[in-house]
């Protein structure tokens, strides 16, 4: 029986090997993908960066952006059709955001997308709209004068009921602030002040994982390396080490929710001397950081991927799905160059395939399924 286990842990490693594993402590990789280059048809938002996106359904939206460092592009909402790959623009009524932005963000609850900040040229601030992608029809829940302290390069995510904003550049600093709105309730709530080892960024990594509101990393004039979680049930923060392959100190980087883990893409790790008018210094390094265990990992190895996006930062992501590969999002960006990317890339995590494939080989001896970040 020995030998017989042996084989199956030697033809596993096989498995996972040809699947793109990476080794652990354990010799599993926990997140089994890779990045994949997705094709683009049609009219889309072109080369651009500080931009928003989402994904409801088999669209995935884009909003705002710049080309010229702190010049906004234009005020379109911009539709890919997943299944087709064409981008359309999408029609528009209601309460249309009057400012073109830069530094705005961007979630998804359902079938409607929520859009919050974002500055023009002249600093002039977005206040807080609602999409609704079946009708077509912009609604302005909040005027800037009445939601949370207006601002650019915050941080949002989403639960099944709220819409998180954290942290981010206003007219006169950066903040640290979070603050929930009920899309039941419809009102702003702002959650506990963090203590003093949060400090004002913006720029952060902001998802939800099982009920916790995760801070990861950020610039506060320099970047930072620090995590951090508020717990929505008991109301409190927590900062956390974190342990494994652990990221450098970034900003501005790509992130998404896979199961229990937070994978980032890319980022600056170094502020350019000239600010948001260069490029810094950046990077193209996939991570992943396990919610669970607080383990970080490297997942893009040297010399074992083929369509790892270019080193970049101040790209939109989302957490979506395309071909059934449920990760990790990401569309344009700044180049190492001081361009612009229009590129659309997704870090797919195929679960349902790995998990098969492992149960087949183990359920015949009792064995269990092992975690792939479901």
């Amino acid at each position: 029986m020995a030998q017989i286990l042996e084989a199956v842990v030697d033809e596993l490693g096989n498995v996972l090997h040809s699947l793109g594993g990476h080794g652990s402590s354990a010799s599993t990789p926990e997140l089994l993908g890779k990045w994949i280059k997705v094709e683009q048809k049609g009219k889309g938002p072109g080369i651009r960066c500080s931009h928003a996106i989402a994904q409801v359904g088999n669209k995935i939206y884009s909003f705002g952006g710049e080309l010229t460092p702190n010049v906004p592009i234009d005020k379109d909402l911009y539709v890919f059709d997943v299944k087709t790959r064409k981008w359309s623009i999408s029609p528009a009524t209601g309460d249309i955001p009057h400012l073109s932005c830069l530094g705005v963000r961007m979630v998804s609850i359902g079938s409607t997308l929520y859009v919050f900040g974002g500055r023009d040229a002249s600093r002039e601030y977005n206040g807080f709209y609602s999409f609704d992608t079946t009708r077509n029809k912009w609604k302005l829940l909040t005027p800037v004068e009445e939601g949370p302290t207006p601002r650019s390069f915050h941080s949002m995510a989403a639960d099944e009921n709220n819409v998180y904003v954290f942290g981010g550049v206003s007219r006169t600093d950066r903040v640290k602030t979070l603050d929930a709105y009920n899309i039941v309730d419809q009102k702003w709530v702002q959650c506990a002040t963090p203590g003093e080892s949060l400090v004002i960024r913006g720029g952060a990594g902001l998802e939800v994982v099982e009920g916790k509101v995760w801070v990861i990393y950020g610039f506060t004039g320099d970047e930072l390396n620090d995590v951090h979680y508020y717990d929505t049930v008991e109301g409190k923060w927590t900062q956390v080490e974190t342990c494994g392959e652990k990221p450098s100190a970034r900003s501005v980087f790509a992130s998404a929710v896979i199961g229990k883990h937070i994978v980032i893409f890319g980022g600056e790790i170094e502020m350019d001397p000239q600010a948001h008018l260069g490029p810094g210094k950046l990077s193209g390094e996939t991570y992943a950081l396990n919610t669970e265990t607080l383990k970080w990992e490297r997942l893009d190895k040297s010399g074992e991927e083929e369509e790892t996006p270019d080193i970049r930062g101040w790209t939109a992501s989302t957490t979506g799905t395309i071909n059934g590969k449920k990760g990790l999002v990401m569309l344009g960006g700044k180049a190492q160059t001081n361009g612009r990317f229009d590129d659309l890339f997704v870090y797919g995590i195929d679960s349902k395939e790995c998990d098969g494939l492992v149960s087949e080989l183990l359920h015949p001896f009792g064995g269990h399924v092992l975690p792939f970040g479901k």
